[in-house]
């Protein structure tokens, strides 16, 4: 792979936004615990509802994109027990899974996400050349875990977190607000890294930036482009290679 020319990658200026969960973090233990935390609220009122038919559902669900955790439970739960029981499930789900796995991220937040093995190396090396920052849909609180506990927010000249600004991906204002505070005028100069076509890269290539998938085998790896707009510049399995593109 050539390392990309100024007129390639945006010009004299660039600027590189990376999304949080599966992309700098591994989220795989927080979705294998909620997953079983949903198959046995699901099993205690279907009697004999398989792994397989859970699973199946849970795949489906994710390529139906959901909004959000509950529009992904909701949809998994009308599938598997019809639309009746949908919202009830949903309010469970809150109440027995939602709170215990706040819990256990509170005591341990390294049991439910852990970064990815070559984050540091590429952040080290990328923010030694270019500035970096973070637009990702994330709860307030995981901004001490970036600074403190895996200790990445060395790297970002600054941090956006959906809660602390009041809107989310795939809202363009989010990204407008990234690139109005590192004072980007041209979108083509920032690039967006991050592992979903429907919250990353459309939106941001609809503003003009450039992304980069990484799949990190995420459970939304399987999310297919639907648009134009949602094909990436570039497609990786991890972040290794953004060190040779850039």
């Amino acid at each position: 792979m050539h390392r990309l020319t100024k007129k390639e990658f945006g010009g004299e200026s660039l600027w590189l936004f990376f999304d949080v969960g599966e992309t700098l973090v591994s989220e795989k233990s927080f979705h294998t615990a909620r997953n079983e935390g949903l198959f046995q609220i699901l099993k205690s009122r279907k009697e004999g509802l398989s792994r397989a038919m859970f699973d199946g559902a849970c795949r489906r669900a994710i390529l139906s994109r959901p909004g959000g955790e509950a529009s992904r439970v909701r949809a998994i739960a009308r599938e598997v027990l019809g639309p009746s029981e949908s919202y009830a499930v949903v309010e469970e789900y809150n109440e027995k899974v939602g709170k215990s796995l706040v819990k256990l991220f509170e005591a341990d937040p390294n049991k439910m996400f852990r970064p990815y093995p070559e984050v540091n190396t590429v952040l080290e090396d990328l923010s030694a050349r270019y500035p970096l920052a973070v637009i990702a849909n994330q709860h307030r609180s995981v901004r001490k875990y970036l600074e403190n506990t895996w200790g990445l927010a060395k790297y970002f000249k600054f941090m956006i977190l959906s809660e602390e600004v009041g809107f989310q991906k795939p809202d363009k204002e989010i990204f407008q607000l990234a690139l109005d505070r590192a004072r980007v005028d041209d979108p083509s100069e920032a690039w967006m890294i991050g592992d979903r076509v429907d919250t990353d890269i459309g939106p941001s290539r609809s503003l003009g930036m450039k992304a980069v998938r990484v799949l990190h085998d995420s459970e939304t790896s399987i999310i297919p482009s639907e648009c134009e707009l949602e094909v990436p510049d570039f497609q990786f399995k991890d972040l290794r290679p953004l060190t040779s593109l850039f």
